[in-house]
């Protein structure tokens, strides 16, 4: 009974559950009631929220460097065919020139040759932008796109040169 009573008497002068405030009585009470315990149950829920969070933004951020590689490695792709296409155009440009510009088809071939260079060089440049900008990888993926269109009309120009007899 003088247990209980004593007890009963701490409970009385509790004031905090947290045991870094209260002092002895504080303490005892916490200890007696489960407060301590409950409060550490809700430290620990606490904490594995906060690792669970943390391993989302990892998994998130491992995402984002993956989307980014196979951005860049489209836009690696895109320089290669647009260097073959600047091949292509080099070609074309050459054997025009060993021909006679008389004609007033060979000249008409002629600025189409040089239309589908100044379209290379533009193309290029937003490639060389693409490859150097440190954009988010959304807007990576939209310019990746651009310059895959554009591409595909740059490779139909120098087709319908290479058809021309250049």
């Amino acid at each position: 009974a003088v247990i209980l009573l004593g007890v009963s008497f701490l409970a009385g002068c509790a004031t905090t559950d947290d045991p870094r405030e209260g002092g002895f009585v504080s303490g005892v009470v916490g200890l007696s009631t489960g407060r301590y315990e409950e409060r550490l149950t809700e430290k620990e829920g606490q904490y594995q929220q906060e690792v669970s969070a943390q391993q989302q933004l990892q998994q998130q951020a491992a995402r984002l460097r993956r989307e980014r590689a196979e951005v860049k490695a489209d836009l690696s792709r895109a320089d290669a065919r647009l260097a073959n296409l600047e091949r292509s155009l080099r070609r074309q440009r050459s054997a025009l020139q060993r021909e006679q510009r008389s004609t007033a088809a060979k000249r008409m071939q002629f600025q189409q040759l040089e239309a589908a260079e100044r379209r290379l060089a533009d193309v290029q440049g937003k490639l060389d932008r693409a490859q150097r900008g440190e954009s988010p990888v959304s807007d990576l993926k939209t310019q990746s796109a651009e310059i895959q269109a554009d591409l595909d009309e740059l490779d139909g120009m120098v087709t319908f040169l290479g058809e021309e007899g250049i």
